[in-house]
């Protein structure tokens, strides 16, 4: 029986790796957003109606961050072997449903464990999604993450619509309207997913069939056998090699750094805002929400130019604008400044979100992309985990942001040697690149 993606092949008027990069972008917009971004503005309702400490609510975030990173190489393994539209499936009942159970919390720990719900479902369906598109694309992998990446941009509206839900209807209505609505609009885009091309019979890039298939054949079984039986191999390293090469640690330590200074600021500026600059709650959260609509320069800017420049130095671009961004943000107490670092910041930010998953791709390759991107995110959240709960003591010791986010600065900027270190891509890579095509 011909499973619905086949049929979709023919129906649509494009590469079907185009839809698929439209899908898995609108999955991460509707689930990433109210999340990621979101999270902000619940700091000051739970503070209202629980009275935490911004240490304490901060945590909710660390640990999310964490529950992040310790799912991460379980979901790279799984998103490297199994069925993309199965894990999207779970990853969106685990993300709406924390939604839900967030609306019913009534101690810390009910935060916590709703909270790192709903990170395990987004670690879960944004690795399936950043596996598909390295395995759709290949010459023009760049592009496509940068086209992804600049749909999940827009997902900065979900800030505002957030914060326009709990000022009508209270934070608990909010948070349970959002996860039964990204149930309802996820699941049947998961069900139009396939992991890689040769699973609907069609090569990379849109340049033809795979040998042997045609549409109207059933698709590859989710274990990598094709439809005409045969294994599809894909060049590059296996987890364990990875971790025996330098530059996988040195990748890994600068990702740390820089989630250590952005996670803190974005799970903490609308308070910061609020508080130290004096802005409006509506006027916090649009700028909260400025910042993926602004990284939409950098994410298409950049991931365009990882097709055609040395990655590593795009990257390391990236968080130089982010460490500067970060020191403008310490400094802002008007509006002008706000812009200023919401320019400087979302530019860099939006830049290493394509070209991070493209230069790993070219480091390691595609055999074990998942669970090496897996475990680099994994020990890399250390820092990711560090940031927002550091903030939140330190405005409790200090009621001040401002040193938090003025050292933060610097371990960003720290992360800029690190990647240069990398060296030119391995050998072997080169000589993939030159192999004749089967």
């Amino acid at each position: 029986m011909e499973r619905p993606t086949s049929a979709l092949v023919r129906v649509v008027p494009f590469f079907y790796g185009w839809w698929v990069v439209i899908a898995t972008g609108a999955i991460i917009f509707l689930t990433s957003g109210t999340y990621f971004y979101g999270f902000s503005t619940l700091v000051d309702p739970f503070e209202e109606e629980f009275g935490w400490s911004r240490a304490l609510i901060g945590g909710a975030f660390s640990v999310a961050v964490l529950a992040e990173g310790l799912t991460a190489p379980v979901a790279g393994y799984l998103a490297d072997r199994f069925s993309a539209t199965r894990l999207l499936m779970v990853g969106v009942l685990l993300i709406g449903g924390g939604f839900v159970v967030l609306g019913q919390i009534q101690a810390v720990w009910q935060l916590y464990a709703a909270m790192a719900m709903v990170a395990i479902g987004v670690t879960l369906a944004g690795m399936v999604c950043w596996v598909a598109i390295a395995h759709w694309f290949a010459k023009k992998r760049g592009r496509a993450l940068a086209l992804m990446t600049g749909i999940v941009a827009t997902c900065g509206v979900m800030v505002v619509v957030l914060a326009a839900l709990i000022s009508f209807f209270g934070w608990r209505s909010a948070v349970v309207m959002i996860g039964i609505s990204q149930i309802a609009i996820c699941i049947p885009l998961a069900l139009t997913v396939r992991r890689r091309p040769e699973d609907v019979g069609l090569l990379p890039d849109g340049e033809g069939h795979a040998p042997g298939q045609s549409l109207a054949r059933p698709a590859a079984s989710p274990k990598g056998e094709s439809a005409a039986g045969k294994k599809v191999e894909h060049k590059g390293l296996t987890v364990r090699q990875a971790l025996g090469t330098r530059p996988f640690w040195l990748l890994t330590l600068a990702t740390a750094l820089a989630w250590l200074g952005s996670m803190a600021l974005i799970g903490h500026l609308v308070a910061f805002l609020e508080e130290s600059a004096d802005f409006s709650r509506g006027a916090a959260s649009a700028v909260a929400m400025g910042i993926p609509f602004g990284s939409l320069v950098g994410r298409l800017s950049f991931g365009w130019l990882a097709d055609y420049v040395a990655k590593r130095r795009l990257l390391a671009a990236a968080y130089v604008l982010q460490g500067a961004g970060i020191l403008i943000f310490a400094m802002t107490d008007s509006p002008w400044q706000a812009v200023l670092f919401l320019i400087v910041f979302s530019t860099g930010w939006g830049g290493a979100i394509p070209v991070l998953p493209a230069l790993e791709v070219e480091y390691f390759g595609l055999r074990a992309f998942g669970g090496i991107g897996g475990l680099l995110s994994a020990i890399a959240t250390l820092g990711a985990f560090g940031g927002p709960l550091f903030a939140g003591v330190v405005y409790d010791t200090m009621d001040s942001y401002r040193p938090a986010f003025l050292l933060m600065t610097f371990t960003t900027m720290a992360a800029v040697p690190a990647i240069l270190m990398m060296g030119r891509r391995p050998g072997w890579t080169r000589e993939a690149a030159s192999a004749p095509v089967a």
